[in-house]
């Protein structure tokens, strides 16, 4: 990560241990805090059926209301599975909260893991990357005002510029490139250290739209001040927690005699001091004026005040000493 400006996000799962209607007021407070301490933007993730305790299937409805609470944060999906959604119906929901954000919509997308989600709808996962490519060329005609019948007709309403604010979560990353996309990157326990900044290099050596630039989401547990080896925190549960169930779908690497504190290595949480957190973020990919630093501040236990605590130490002491700076009140990105 260079010391150039780069913009800084916040990713929010909706985890909550089991529902409750405040997990979605707390969510849209996150979007007012964050944007009180001059983050640039904010993310919310898709999981269905409450697994790995995230609460929100449908993430456009909650940004479109986070739209109305909020003047100039980008509002962005952590992802979207596409394979489980229409083409079109997803076109005309993200038309409507661009329009209804004023432009703010940061539009990612990504196949999917999930087996339990695959099942739901009837559809088989090995099958998803070809699935969603099929409903990745569908959406952007949508996207991109083509007629979509023999009558000519055309998405409405329509959706301006937002095909240039789209996004993908995948290791395909030369047809990211190719198609112009902004490339979403989080850590990957399946891939070496390096693995991400791998990902980056053949993202920006693959890129030849000259209209516009590469763009990068980069995605970091971050936790000031925590220690997951705590036997009386929630973090260390939680990460437990989280890393049996993805051995049961089989998207974690088996047990390997790891304890807790090397499989949070490997996952790429950063936590503890200050200092410490830094240093790690400048060992990573760097990080140029478009691209974003998205950090993610919650578990499935972390409370709301929690997690408030944990953006206002990133925003005031860890992402000023790597460069960035708040956005201008009046500053809306493009």
């Amino acid at each position: 990560m260079s010391r150039k400006t780069f913009r800084l996000g916040f990713l929010n799962r909706v985890y909550s241990p089991d529902f409750s209607p405040r997990v979605y007021q707390d969510a849209l407070e996150l979007f007012s805090v964050a944007e009180d301490l001059g983050f640039d933007s904010g993310w919310v993730a898709q999981h269905h059926l409450g697994c790995e305790t995230g609460r929100l299937p449908s993430p456009l409805p909650l940004l479109a209301a986070a739209a109305q609470r909020t003047r100039r944060i980008q509002l962005g999906t952590g992802i979207i599975v596409l394979p489980h959604e229409p083409a079109l119906r997803l076109a005309e929901d993200a038309a409507v909260a661009d329009l209804l954000s004023g432009g703010r919509l940061q539009l990612g997308l990504g196949a999917g893991f999930d087996p339990d989600s695959f099942t739901l709808f009837n559809q088989s996962i090995e099958q998803r990357h070809a699935e969603y490519d099929r409903r990745l060329a569908r959406l952007l005609e949508c996207l991109a005002g083509q007629a979509l019948n023999a009558n000519a007709q055309h998405l409405n309403p329509p959706a301006g510029d937002l095909p240039s604010r789209i996004w993908e979560a995948t290791s395909r990353v030369e047809q990211v490139a190719q198609r112009a996309n902004g490339l979403i990157v989080a850590p990957n326990p399946r891939l070496p250290a390096s693995g991400d900044a791998d990902l980056v290099a053949r993202y920006r050596g693959a890129w030849t739209a000259a209209e516009r630039s590469p763009r990068i989401a980069l995605v970091r547990a971050i936790f000031p001040g925590s220690d997951p080896a705590d036997q009386h925190a929630s973090l260390g549960r939680d990460i437990s927690a989280y890393i049996e169930r993805q051995r049961r779908i089989g998207v974690y690497p088996a047990a390997s005699g790891l304890d807790l504190g090397e499989e949070v290595e490997r996952l790429g949480i950063l936590h503890g001091d200050n200092e410490t957190i830094v240093r790690r973020l400048l060992n990573g990919p760097r990080l140029n004026g478009g691209d974003h630093l998205v950090v993610q501040v919650q578990t499935s236990s972390t409370r709301l005040d929690e997690a408030i605590r944990h953006l206002e130490r990133i925003a005031k002491d860890i992402a000023p000493v790597l460069g960035w700076r708040p956005t201008p009140s009046e500053t809306l990105y493009a």
